[in-house]
């Protein structure tokens, strides 16, 4: 007597977890903690053949699986592009900021000084939708 979970069942007889279940609520398939006899099912099915359509779906869903894990992997490499362009673009705003101080009013006390709070600073950043483009044109479609 060998006892396999309900899973295992639908895997081998191609039939779904809930058609499993409805038999086992119509009696014609009984379990003992939630695990089924192998020779109940060959009692009720006849066989251990899966259909022609349960190996196509689960193709489909290999290569859908492959396909994820490239995009995620795509989608990786382009975060990472981001976050060096945003360490870029934060090193030149520095450097901006470093070059606007310099040109300002001398000598210092004739210069109007600007509070903490009044620190001018750009409402957003705007990234070069020109690289992001080129980023992902050229992950994406090769």
């Amino acid at each position: 007597m060998s006892l396999i979970s309900i899973s295992e069942a639908s895997e081998l007889t191609a039939k779904s977890i809930p058609t499993i279940y409805r038999h086992i609520k119509d009696g014609e398939l009984s379990q003992t903690d939630n695990k089924i006899d192998v020779t109940e099912l060959l009692r009720l099915f006849g066989g251990f053949r899966p259909s022609a359509d349960y190996h196509r779906e689960n193709d489909l869903l290999r290569r859908s699986n492959a396909d994820l894990k490239q995009d995620k992997e795509k989608l990786y490499q382009i975060n990472d592009l981001l976050r060096r362009s945003n360490a870029d673009l934060k090193q030149d705003k520095e450097k901006l900021y470093r070059i606007i101080a310099s040109q300002q009013k001398w000598p210092p006390e004739l210069a109007v000084p600007l509070k903490p709070t009044e620190v001018r600073k750009p409402n957003k950043i705007v990234i070069d939708e020109s690289l992001t483009q080129r980023l992902i044109r050229k992950l994406f479609f090769k």
